[in-house]
């Protein structure tokens, strides 16, 4: 039933008709899923995934649908993929490769793409190998059964003719016309066996051709696969060469990221005693630190653009542009009131004004205007909060100052001003702006969130710490609690010692 089910869906993915082909692949799902039948579910999940490559490649589809019908694609042919390798199902293990590839080609992602070529590639391969050897062995299994088979009958032809001929001449000492009898049999037996073997000897040539035509054929069907093969091999070779000159386009976008940052020497001019752990999850972040000095004030800040490689990158710059016009060119000093210009500058460039279809990027910040001759800061956050530990009755405290839960750019709720929080800084303090990147960085056994309770407990432990080491068991401890995990965000941690 939900072979015949499948078979309906096929028919009508040839034809085009995608509406009613999901229906009869979603019935035949739910019959394979009742049934327990793995290996239909394997195939299934395949052409699921087929049909969603073809909706997606269909003329009337917006970008956001055929996005989602790629990622269907993914996860369709995932499954499919897991399946047959645990039931080692090389034909649909190379259509989920194939599926795989096709869609991430789509999407631009060459690396994974050339990564289930190579998948594709090694299973069709091994697929026309089994065929190939399976196909020369039954033939030669059938040869030699009927060549032994012959040698059996031709031997016994020998031995009926053997006794023949004993018997022919036991009879011809009795029987002149019992001999002539006997000499008969042998004459038909030895007629007989003389017309068998030639009628054998034809069989065996005739198989002999079969063979022959055979071999032609797989001699045929390999140069075939080589050919294929050199096309995708000609395809991952491009795919490879558009890879390394996006690589090359990105490192080289690093560089004038890097060049743009607060260099060393310029932040140890204004901060005494300050570490800057900054590790982009790609080569170019979205996080990023801005650090001046307008007059008495020191500004630092820790910001978390959308997203992060290339697109949180032009982020980035455009918020670091955004903070040298307010604050160096306008010469606003007021942490609140900066936070605000730069909403209002986001929203205006971006051209955010609530509607669905435009873009939602923004950017999290932390901001300190630090009043070198008061030693009086000023803190606003959009978002990101900030950690300071002081000496209450002889004891470090963590305290945590709140940020306002709201982005710099659009989101539903209703634009407020920030608010300004004023610390009175005292001599020893240790204060913290950072992203969310450490705290959300998943390891451990479980392969959990850090969280900010066991970030706020390590600063407490290591604050005393010169701000350099500080850094330094910083990244151990990330280094230690992600293990063979992948980074999963941009991170950024700037430590300040009053």
């Amino acid at each position: 039933m939900a072979e015949s089910t499948q078979l309906l869906g096929d028919i009508y993915l040839k034809k085009g008709d995608y509406r009613l082909a999901r229906e009869y692949y979603s019935s035949a799902l739910e019959l394979y899923q009742e049934s327990g039948d793995k290996r239909g579910l394997a195939n299934i999940y395949v052409e699921m995934a087929n049909l969603e490559i073809r909706v997606a490649d269909s003329s009337n589809q917006t970008e956001a649908r055929r996005m989602g019908c790629y990622e269907n694609a993914f996860q369709l042919a995932g499954r499919s993929y897991t399946l047959a390798r645990e039931m080692d199902m090389l034909p649909i293990i190379n259509d989920a490769a194939h599926v795989l590839m096709i869609a991430y080609n789509k999407l631009g992602d060459y690396r994974n793409g050339m990564k289930w070529a190579m998948i594709f590639i090694d299973t069709q391969d091994s697929m026309y190998r089994e065929d190939k050897i399976r196909a020369i062995q039954d033939m030669n299994t059938k040869y030699e059964t009927e060549k032994k088979q012959q040698q059996i009958e031709l031997q016994e032809s020998q031995i009926i003719a053997r006794d023949a001929k004993i018997k022919q001449q036991k009879t011809f000492k009795n029987s002149l016309l019992g001999g002539l009898g006997a000499i008969a049999i042998i004459v038909f037996l030895t007629s007989y066996a003389y017309v068998q073997k030639r009628r054998d000897n034809k069989r065996i040539r005739e198989k002999n051709t079969q063979i022959s035509e055979a071999n032609e054929e797989l001699k045929q069907l390999n140069e075939e696969i080589t050919v294929q093969k050199e096309e995708i091999e000609t395809q991952r070779d491009h795919l490879f060469n558009q890879n390394e000159a996006i690589t090359a386009s990105i490192n080289y976008a690093q560089r004038i990221q890097s060049a743009i940052l607060p260099p060393e020497t310029y932040i140890n001019e204004l901060l005494d005693e300050v570490f800057i752990l900054f590790k982009p999850r790609d080569i170019v972040s979205g996080d990023f630190y801005w650090i001046k000095q307008l007059n008495q004030y020191v500004i630092v800040v820790a910001a978390d653009c959308t997203g992060h490689g290339v697109p949180g990158a032009f982020m980035s710059m455009l918020g670091m542009s955004f903070l040298t016009e307010i604050v160096q060119r306008r010469e606003i000093t007021q942490a609140n009131q900066v936070l605000n210009e730069m909403r209002h500058q986001i929203k205006h460039s971006l051209r955010q004004h609530g509607h669905p279809d435009e873009t939602k990027d923004g950017i999290d910040m932390a901001l300190c205007v630090i009043d070198e001759k008061t030693r009086m800061m000023q803190y606003a956050g959009a978002n990101n909060p900030l950690y300071i530990i002081k000496e209450s009755n002889g004891e470090p405290e963590l305290n945590e100052i709140k940020a306002d839960r709201m982005p710099l750019g659009y989101y539903s709720g209703k634009d407020k001003p920030f608010t300004n929080h004023e610390i009175n800084l005292e001599i020893g303090d240790t204060f913290y702006l950072f992203s969310d990147g450490f705290v959300d960085q998943k390891g451990g056994d479980e392969n959990k969130k850090y969280l900010s309770k066991n970030f706020k407990r390590l600063l407490l432990e290591i604050h005393e710490q010169p701000m350099y080491d500080q850094q330094k068991i910083l990244e151990k401890k990330l280094a230690d609690w992600m293990g063979t995990i992948p980074q999963v965000d941009d991170i950024l941690v700037i430590g300040v010692r009053v």
